[in-house]
């Protein structure tokens, strides 16, 4: 064979040079990889959202109660009334009755009785709208108070009241079923929701008939707490003229009530009516306050509260407390009357609407709509209570040289107790007669009686803010201490130089306090 030549030698050693270098190349590519790779931004997997934390209940929530039957027309309004007491004093955080659904959604204890009453259902439903947890309750059906001890058995544990100690069967208060009907049949007269009210109760020989045996009843059931306190709140729901005796017999018998057990919501309810009906306005408000919070849906505190702050000329505030307390006893007299008033300058909740009244008829007399006066004071009297003193008052609204005419109808319906004196005393302001409307309250002072001072409070009553007795009689109601401490009437902020809205610069009204 012939050696390589000189020229073909070269060649081939770049050959050989050019693979050595492609194969450092490869091999520098490979070891290089790795680290190239690690820094190229990755696309990040995606992060599923975590699940929303749920709401646990616990005593301190804010609770509301729902009691429904399967069977219809069935009596629960007994058992509406005791659950409720029952949470309430099992220290439960029971809502105030709601009156605007846009309000906060709470956890909802729903009770679900069976058509045949043998069974209930509990459920405790978040404020999601979904169930928590719930359980099947077996129910006696031999007495109320044996169905009653059942769910004062089984709710501590359901609801996981943690500071309770044992069951709330005591807090029925009673282990005689005959004295615990004997007590719900007399005080759902006037603490469920049929009631008539307590700031101005018509006369009713029922009413009379249900305090006798509750009387009884605590003669032979001395320790009997919630019957004495029941009792109380009875006196007060009596109308007729023995007002002044009935006040006294319906607070001694509340201070009694709450030496046998301090925590009677409707005790402290009742010393709160009488010390209103005394113009003692600040303990009475105290009093209130005390029952709420033992019972948020006291219905007397509520209808207390709320026209104790209508009379004191602080509608604004008085509003939440009237719309509660026609929401839980929508045939209140004195609850309607209070939340009319609340309606001149506050619009009512959207879930409730206002009735025809006395109130709404003078603000459109005032207003110079006696057609619609006429249409509401229509729907909301009878046709002889009509004809006997609304129709002379619309003549005279109509026409003022009917106004003697007018005042002599509805002063003679007042003597015959035909209408109140809150009533009667409207159709002077309806009829801008201030004089009648001063007298009237004077000889209601001088009879050591209630002054329906809401009238003067509205908007459009001014006229009897600007006489000259508005301040003699304020001053002897003894609004003044109260504005002093708990803050001036609405109508201040308009009208400044008003008797009474001027008050210390340092004052600290309760609202502030709490």
């Amino acid at each position: 064979m012939e050696a390589p030549t000189q020229e073909q030698q070269p060649a081939a050693n770049r050959f050989r040079t050019a693979k050595r270098v492609a194969g450092l190349v490869v091999l520098a590519a490979l070891v290089s990889w790795p680290i190239l790779r690690s820094c190229t931004p990755e696309t990040p997997e995606p992060t599923l959202p975590t699940a929303p934390v749920r709401e646990e209940f616990h005593a301190s929530k804010p609770l509301r109660l729902q009691l429904e039957s399967e069977a219809e027309d069935a009596d629960i309004a007994w058992l509406r009334y005791e659950l409720n007491h029952l949470l309430a004093r099992g220290k439960m955080h029971m809502s105030a009755v709601s009156t605007d659904p846009s309000d906060p959604k709470v956890f909802t204890l729903r009770v679900t009785l069976s058509e045949d009453g043998k069974q209930a259902k509990l459920a405790l439903i978040a404020p999601d709208d979904v169930v928590d947890r719930e359980n099947p309750l077996p129910l006696p059906d031999d007495t109320r108070l044996a169905t009653i001890s059942a769910f004062a058995t089984a709710l501590p544990r359901f609801l996981n009241a943690a500071h309770t100690t044992g069951d709330w069967v005591a807090l029925v208060g009673t282990e005689d079923a005959k004295a615990y009907d004997t007590f719900l049949n007399s005080s759902l007269e006037w603490s469920g929701r049929q009631s008539a009210g307590f700031t101005q109760p018509p006369a009713a020989p029922g009413r009379a008939r249900s305090v006798e045996r509750l009387e009884s009843l605590i003669r032979s059931q001395p320790k009997f707490a919630r019957a004495w306190g029941a009792l109380a709140a009875g006196y007060l729901s009596l109308g007729g003229e023995d007002e002044t005796s009935l006040t006294q017999l319906a607070e001694t018998t509340a201070e009694h009530a709450l030496t046998l057990d301090d925590s009677i919501a409707d005790a402290h309810a009742a010393l709160g009516l009488a010390h209103l009906r005394r113009n003692e306005w600040v303990a009475a408000r105290e009093q209130f306050e005390r029952a709420l919070t033992l019972d948020a849906q006291t219905g007397a505190a509520l209808e207390g509260l709320a026209c104790l702050l209508v009379d004191a000329g602080r509608y604004k505030e008085a509003a939440p407390f009237a719309a509660q307390a026609v929401a839980i006893q929508p045939q209140s007299v004195g609850a309607n009357e209070c939340f009319s008033y609340t309606l001149t300058t506050t619009p009512a909740p959207p879930s409730m609407q206002a009735t025809p009244s006395p109130v709404r008829a003078l603000e459109a007399i005032l207003a110079g709509d006696n057609p619609s006066a006429k249409e509401i004071l229509q729907g909301s009297l009878s046709t002889p209570d009509f004809n006997r003193w609304a129709l002379p008052l619309l003549r005279a609204a109509d026409n003022r040289r009917h106004i003697p005419e007018a005042l002599q109808a509805v002063t003679l319906a007042a003597s015959e107790q035909q209408i109140d004196p809150s009533t009667e005393i409207l159709c002077g302001a309806a009829l801008k007669q201030p004089e009648f409307v001063f007298n009237r309250m004077s000889r209601l002072q001088r009879q050591g009686e209630r002054l329906p001072l809401r009238v003067l409070w509205m908007p459009q009553t001014q006229f009897l803010r600007q006489h000259s007795r508005f301040e003699q009689i304020v001053s002897a109601a003894g609004l003044p201490a109260f504005w002093q401490e708990q803050g001036v009437a609405d109508v201040c902020a308009a009208e400044p130089a008003l008797y009474g809205c001027k008050v210390h610069p340092t004052t600290t009204k309760s609202s502030d306090r709490r």
